[in-house]
């Protein structure tokens, strides 16, 4: 397992664990944010995180080093993307989407821009679709290849804290206490998800069963089955506090709390696709394990599913990597 211990201060560092033990046995320390990190993507060797303190920053994930910190926002980092051929997507408060070369430490262009803080944001690397959204109440959708907005996605009566973009559809998660499913062909809300006694604070969808996974400041997640319509198929209370990420692969899902915990689901490769006592497929998904709590809030989490790992960030600054497999 790959875990980091608490700061000094506010200096961020990043503490890597051997995770063939469960004591673990430490193996690096990095230094990065200064506050709060917000988000975190990830790929095969890199992670690319953001922050309150308006920065973001390229890691090597061999090497546990920092290789690259790209400044240019003017208020905190809240949502980041890795993309191919060395490129980040940044979204910030300062209410724009950014697109930064690596190779040049540059910003190379503003790609959307919101009317207020800018909350999430996802892209389809293969569309060139951009979506952005958060306290303009409005879910904005770019083709950027041509730098032209499609639509507006508007039906939500409050902030809108999460999205996720899958094919030609955008799940979002608001204040308003709901979900919306939203078709990228037409622009229309296909169904809204109203069962959270409190704002939806992060969305999901799961690819190994075509599932949608919700968690809300009422400490809830619910796992929402999407065939032959939309229906809520089980709920789970593992958290004393809201819940603000969610991160699912194929045999993986990571969930991160505000109670300073992280709860990792586990689906065996050898029943991979096959359905809970329930009948469904998206319930299948089996609590496998809760780390030991952390000092600071788990403010985000990212999946690297060709490697089975999970990167969880804190309030303290802090970058954590696991090692999603059976030695956990």
């Amino acid at each position: 397992m790959l875990d980091f211990s608490s700061v000094e201060a506010r200096i961020a560092r990043l503490k890597v664990w051997d995770p063939s033990l469960r004591g673990s046995e430490l193996r690096a320390t990095l230094r990065g944010h200064t506050r709060t990190v917000r988000a975190i993507s990830s790929d095969r060797g890199k992670i690319v995180s953001g922050g309150d303190d308006q920065s973001v920053i390229v890691w090597d994930k061999q090497a546990f080093k920092l290789l690259e910190e790209l400044k240019g926002h003017d208020a905190p980092v809240t949502s980041v993307r890795m993309l191919s051929g060395e490129r980040v997507l940044t979204a910030s408060h300062d209410g724009t989407v950014k697109m930064w070369d690596v190779r040049t430490d540059t910003c190379v262009a503003t790609v959307g821009r919101c009317q207020s803080a800018v909350l999430c944001m996802e892209y389809d690397d293969s569309t060139g679709i951009l979506a952005a959204a958060g306290r303009d109440v409005v879910a904005h959708v770019w083709d950027i290849r041509s730098s032209k907005q499609m639509f507006k996605l508007q039906g939500h009566t409050k902030w809108i804290r999460s999205m996720r973009m899958t094919g030609e559809t955008i799940i979002t998660g608001s204040d308003d206490w709901t979900a919306r499913v939203w078709s990228l062909t037409r622009g229309t809300c296909d169904a809204v998800l109203a069962c959270h006694a409190g704002p939806i604070l992060c969305v999901e969808y799961s690819p190994s069963d075509k599932g949608i996974i919700t968690g809300s400041s009422d400490g809830l997640i619910r796992f929402w089955e999407n065939e032959g319509g939309i229906k809520c198929v089980k709920n789970l209370t593992l958290h004393s506090a809201s819940v603000l990420s969610i991160s699912a692969g194929d045999h993986w899902l990571g969930i991160g709390a505000a109670d300073n915990s992280m709860s990792l689901f586990h689906r065996p490769q050898e029943r991979f696709g096959s359905f809970s006592n329930t009948g469904s497929k998206v319930a299948g998904w089996q609590l496998y394990r809760t780390p030991q709590k952390t000092s600071a809030v788990v403010r985000c989490i990212a999946s690297d599913l060709d490697r089975k790992r999970i990167c969880s960030g804190g309030r303290n600054g802090l970058l954590r990597l696991w090692d999603a497999t059976t030695s956990i």
